[in-house]
């Protein structure tokens, strides 16, 4: 490979190391990435840019492998035939190299820098539609994040806001719907959730009911699930805009629909919140 190849591919390198620091330090990470894995891109970039920085200074091309007639066409053409290069057949060889660095430079950057510029660092509603975990699956899941089984552990354990709201995890209220005993438990529970607001699309024919949820995640965006509780407004009642970040007070209940069960909460009021640095819940 040629020094100007070496250099091209160190340039390469060097853009891509730029961008994951970019994105470390502009905290666009925290939208594809748990927060307990935001070290490995600085570093991973920190790696890639000296590789680069290394390859444009000081590239090391390879010795020229030019192929003789003596040491290689006669080695392997020795068939017991003639010589005659003007009556025989000829040995030169011909390499394919390809497209060339130059393209492979461009298909490399391009499709990375357009999805860079043009991200909106968020799944839009429908993506989250799909990416919605199940109630049953959550049931049989592990029992880290289950919530207290007496309200007299929900009273030792969580906090109040000063409606005596009990102050809980979107999560743990999602958890509930899927054990009866929880259910139980819950029900007519004066509550505080946090998160993001989502349209509702089921079962909402009057319109007054909307959604806030939170992204589950184990490390990336790419294993991400949508857990969500159904919000019910009071006829007449102000609504929060779409993709706001709020704090919602109200009565906890639950409803069957089918063989499925949903948290409802029934909205005493709802408040702007701060975003978090990361929307992100882990599983455990």
């Amino acid at each position: 490979m040629i020094t100007l190849h070496v250099r091209l591919f160190g340039l390469i390198a060097c853009i891509w190391g730029a961008i994951l620091l970019y994105f470390y330090h502009s905290m666009r990470v925290r939208f594809y990435l748990a927060e307990s894995f935001h070290h490995f891109v600085l570093i991973g970039g920190i790696g890639i840019l000296i590789l680069g920085i290394y390859s444009v200074i000081c590239p090391k091309e390879k010795e020229s492998s030019k192929h003789s007639h003596d040491d290689h066409c006669c080695g392997s053409c020795d068939h017991h035939h003639s010589h005659d290069h003007e009556n025989e057949h000829s040995c030169d060889h011909t390499h394919d190299e390809g497209h060339g660095p130059w393209i492979t430079g461009l298909l490399t950057l391009t499709p990375l820098i357009i999805a860079m510029t043009y991200s909106t660092d968020q799944f839009s509603f429908s993506a989250l539609e799909k990416k919605k975990a199940s109630v049953k699956a959550i049931a049989a899941n592990t029992q880290t994040n289950r919530p207290p089984f007496t309200r007299a552990d929900l009273e030792k354990n969580l906090s109040r806001n000063e409606h005596g709201e009990f102050q809980m995890r979107l999560i743990s209220v999602f958890y509930a719907a899927g054990d009866r005993e929880i259910q139980d438990i819950f029900e007519g529970l004066p509550v505080e959730l946090e998160g993001r607001i989502a349209p509702e699309n089921l079962n909402n024919s009057d319109g007054n009911r909307m959604r806030v949820f939170r992204n589950v995640i184990t490390c990336c965006a790419a294993d991400i699930q949508m857990v969500d509780v159904t919000l019910e407004f009071p006829e007449g009642a102000q609504k929060p805009a779409l993709n706001d970040w709020v704090k919602a007070g109200g009565t906890l209940t639950f409803e069957s629909l089918g063989s499925e069960v949903y948290p409802i909460l029934k909205i005493r009021e709802v408040t702007q919140a701060e975003e978090p640095y990361s929307e992100f819940q882990q599983r455990q």
